[in-house]
């Protein structure tokens, strides 16, 4: 999510945040979480749901298509403006059910009072620390009634970082890179600058090319740092707050209960 919501000296960034709204789009395309937060919401009768960081509307979409009310919030507005392209292609008893909200999430007020909030898409993986990271949950805290539910997905790093993720100096391509339906060719490259593998911070400096008839017209850098979470720092999150863990799963697809060593995991939490 941080390569849309991009902090650089932009001289046209609406254009630039629509290709890599169109990249993101077509290479999100995972529905195992979809298919299992559509089943705890009608297993729990959740009527009305908030979904930050709700994108392209991935998994905000399905939900609508319930006829569950969902309110999606996002930073990036050209991510926004994607979705609004797809609700209008659906009939209004979808497009009824859907409202979204374009805010910067850490500053903005929550809305309150739903049966349930949705966190996913490894979304803890894109803040700095985390201090950010127990915010974020802090908001999705307040949003949701008593009794309702809070959903997480997350990638976990337990202990220290890994050896993939210290290879200070290396420049790799990463996300976004692709070429659009317009033709424009997008080249993204990160590279590692610090690392602290057992407090586990990382930063980064990111570059985007963007190549229009095969000349390179635009070009971006900027700096991002990340946290990368571990199971045990989100149960310590998770013990913060007046929460339950009513399921657990580090594998999605196969509903396999998260043990120790898994590196992904998934929390279904009801609120006390």
């Amino acid at each position: 999510m941080e390569a849309v919501n991009l902090i650089i000296n932009k001289q046209n960034p609406y254009d630039v945040e629509e290709h890599i709204a169109e990249i993101y789009d077509r290479e999100e395309t995972t529905v195992e979480d979809v298919e299992l937060i559509t089943e705890l919401l009608i297993r729990h009768q959740c009527r009305n749901v908030l979904e930050p960081f709700c994108g392209t509307g991935r998994i905000l979409l399905p939900i609508a298509k319930l006829g569950v009310t969902i309110v999606g919030m996002d930073g990036a507005k050209m991510m926004l403006n994607r979705l609004e392209e797809k609700l209008d292609a659906e009939p209004e008893s979808v497009k009824n059910n859907v409202s979204i909200i374009h805010s910067e999430l850490m500053s903005y007020s929550w809305p309150a009072g739903f049966d349930a909030v949705i966190l996913g898409g490894n979304f803890f993986f894109e803040f700095a620390s985390l201090e950010e990271q127990q915010k974020i949950l802090n908001k999705a805290y307040h949003s949701v009634k008593k009794g309702g539910y809070i959903f997480i997905s997350s990638d976990s790093i337990e202990k220290e970082l890994p050896d993939y993720w210290c290879n200070v100096g290396v420049e790799n391509r990463a996300f976004p890179s692709g070429v659009c339906k317009d033709g424009a060719e997008l080249k993204a490259y990160s590279k590692p600058v610090y690392v602290d593998r057992t407090k586990k911070i990382w930063k980064a400096e990111r570059r985007l090319e963007v190549y229009e008839n095969n000349k390179l017209t635009k070009e971006y850098s900027w700096e991002i740092q990340k946290h990368p979470i571990g199971y045990s720092e989100i149960i310590d999150m998770i013990n913060m707050f007046d929460l339950e863990i009513i399921e657990s799963w580090g594998d999605i697809k196969t509903r396999k209960p998260f043990s120790t060593g898994d590196d992904k995991a998934a929390l279904w939490l009801r609120k006390k």
